[in-house]
């Protein structure tokens, strides 16, 4: 459903402007992954992934993933399962 697109990273008007992170010190990093940021990833670089999807009248559903960037592409540093787990 279209309308339900809108509601990608949290409630139309109210979305987050990146999907991603860097890791570090600080909460939130540099590389940010989102529109517009194209400065390419480093190997050694940690990436936290935190998609997130809004169901009006029901909640939030996200999930967070950390990588590592390496010369190859990536490595998961997650060891959680991304099935649906429902409470």
């Amino acid at each position: 459903d279209a309308a339900l697109g809108n509601n990608f990273m949290g409630v139309p008007g109210e979305q987050a402007r990146f999907v991603g992170h860097g890791v570090g010190l600080e909460l939130d990093e540099m590389p940010v992954l989102a529109k517009g940021f194209d400065i390419p990833l480093q190997a050694g670089q940690t990436i936290a992934v935190e998609p997130k999807f809004v169901l009006p009248g029901l909640g939030v559903v996200g999930i967070e993933n950390t990588f590592v960037v390496t010369e190859n592409g990536g490595q998961v540093l997650t060891d959680l399962t991304d099935a649906m787990i429902c409470l």
